[in-house]
């Protein structure tokens, strides 16, 4: 289970823009190197094109603009919820730095909402996600952190620091909130992944998306904001993890059901 993780993971990362297109323009230059000059160049223009474009904003906000659209943001009502889940997010745990210092970006805005989510539901239990990755402490145990610092009852939590994975999340909390009203914290380029996988394990929180990067000012923004920026690439590459992730959920979707019409 652990090898078939690591795998998935190595191969998830190679197949982002950086290293894909890393590896087809030195690959381009090899050819060219053998004299295949055609494909050398071609495959160098390819490179360089495709990872100028990913490093600009319209670009960027074009392909994960669909993902955060999908769900709106949650609306806080009178429909009394009764779990908060948030899943967990990459860190950092070094206990010589401040605890939300600890955090990156996504586990920030992912506690901040489950924290604000739960002021507004007092009653509702806060369940947290997230393994430590060879890091000492789990994200879980940093958001439990961060929520009773701002003030969240340490009973009220919930920590799951064993799941890996959004699958292995969903899997987990879906038997802790059968029959239940639930709220579904995550960012909200990673919202429909979750949703899908959440769905896959027999559970139908709501969705709380938080943590939205498809940002477009009403003011009329100067020209130098349109060039390559290591931010918008950054951008473009969440997307396409999204998009790899929701093509290997469905590819393995048609592998089992491909697999029991030949049982």
């Amino acid at each position: 289970m652990e090898t078939m993780f690591l795998a998935k993971k190595w191969l998830g990362s190679l197949l982002l823009p950086l290293p894909l297109l890393l590896f087809l323009g030195f690959l381009g230059l090899f050819l060219l190197l053998l004299r295949q000059k055609r494909s050398g160049i071609v495959l160098l223009l390819l490179s360089l094109s495709t990872l100028l474009l990913l490093a600009t904003r319209p670009v960027a906000n074009a392909l994960i603009a669909p993902l955060e659209s999908r769900y709106p943001p949650h609306l806080i009502g009178a429909e009394p919820v009764q779990d908060i889940l948030v899943l967990g997010a990459a860190q950092v745990a070094d206990p010589r730095l401040p605890l939300l210092s600890q955090l990156g970006q996504a586990g920030i805005y992912r506690i901040a909402e489950g924290v604000r989510l739960a002021h507004a539901y007092p009653q509702a239990r806060l369940i947290l996600g997230g393994y430590a990755g060879g890091e000492g402490r789990s994200s879980a145990e940093l958001y439990g952190e961060v929520a009773v610092a701002l003030g969240i009852a340490p009973g009220r939590l919930l920590l799951l620091s064993e799941p890996k994975d959004t699958a292995e999340e969903a899997r987990a909390m879906a038997p802790l909130i059968a029959g239940r009203r639930a709220l579904l914290i995550t960012s909200a380029g990673h919202m429909p992944r979750a949703m899908t996988l959440f769905a896959a394990a027999g559970a139908a929180p709501l969705a709380a998306p938080v943590d939205h990067q498809a940002k477009e000012s009403n003011a009329a923004l100067p020209l130098y904001t349109y060039l390559p920026q290591a931010r918008y690439l950054w951008r473009s590459e969440l997307a396409w993890h999204e998009y790899l992730g929701l093509g290997w959920h469905w590819l393995n979707g048609r592998l089992l059901d491909r697999a029991q019409q030949l049982r």
